[in-house]
């Protein structure tokens, strides 16, 4: 009998995971190709009245009562480029990933926690755009650690390949290949 409790709740909280993960993918706010520093300040900086996002490392998502209010998580996708089935950032991606860092040291941004997702397009095999998605993630974590002195401790980088695409109707699309970032609280 534990077993089979254990088991549902497990099938329970992936589900659940699944569903969250879904949700955040409609949620992104997209900034263009060249976004400003302040364009990201503003994407990435909680809506004022909410309540504040606490970092507490990686969290599990659980169901939460409908009278406890839950705290967005500010995300934004970036169109990052790279280097054809690479992590090397290319210049453009440098400019971007220039202002990314310039936001995160601004007042505003300064005391928060980020994750960093990597994402590919479905082209290819789903186990090499996990891997290189993840690739890429850490390839803009440690640019923003080497070059512009971010804490490496603020930065959490994951790769989630193919499997929460911007575009579900068209899963090769261009827009699907991103690294997004995810305010994870103070």
């Amino acid at each position: 009998m534990y077993r089979n409790t254990l088991s549902a709740a497990l099938t329970s909280v992936i589900a659940l995971t699944l569903v969250a993960g879904i949700a955040l993918a409609q949620d992104v706010q997209s900034v263009g190709p060249n976004p400003s520093s302040d364009q990201l300040i503003q994407a990435l900086s909680p809506t004022p009245g909410t309540p504040p996002l606490k970092f507490r490392g990686i969290r599990l998502l659980t169901a939460k009562a409908a009278a406890e209010p839950e705290a967005r998580a500010p995300a934004v996708a970036l169109d990052i480029k790279f280097a054809l089935n690479s992590a090397e950032l290319t210049p453009e991606a440098k400019e971007t990933v220039k202002q990314l860092a310039t936001a995160m040291k601004s007042d505003q941004l300064s005391a928060y926690h980020f994750l960093l997702e990597g994402h590919t397009d479905s082209s290819g095999s789903h186990d090499h755009n996990v891997e290189l998605s993840k690739r890429r993630a850490e390839s803009v974590r440690n640019y923003l650690v080497a070059t512009y002195g971010i804490a490496a401790t603020r930065l959490q980088a994951v790769g989630k390949g193919p499997d929460a695409p911007l575009d579900p109707a068209d899963p090769t699309s261009a827009v699907n290949r991103r690294v997004q970032i995810v305010n994870l609280g103070q």
